[in-house]
């Protein structure tokens, strides 16, 4: 892992178990990120359906990691 590289993003967790929604939120955290809980499993299709547009974005505008970021949040 490259420790000078920042990943300036949010990670969006979807899941049906709150314990398991915990625990991706704190390995998020261990990487870096923030984990943001979004709601039940099914809301994943939304989630992953984001990375079609951020691969789009990042081609469009030729640069290599465009990510998403949660506002409002503490």
């Amino acid at each position: 892992m490259d420790l000078e590289h920042v990943i300036d993003c949010d990670v969006l967790v979807c899941g049906d178990d709150a314990q398991a929604v915990a625990t991706v939120i704190e390995l998020a955290g261990a990487a870096g990120l923030r984990g943001i809980a979004a709601g039940p499993l099914a809301n994943s299709v939304v989630a992953e359906s984001l990375t079609s547009v951020l691969i789009g974005i990042n081609i469009r505008n030729k640069i290599p990691g465009a990510g998403i970021r949660i506002t409002g949040l503490p």
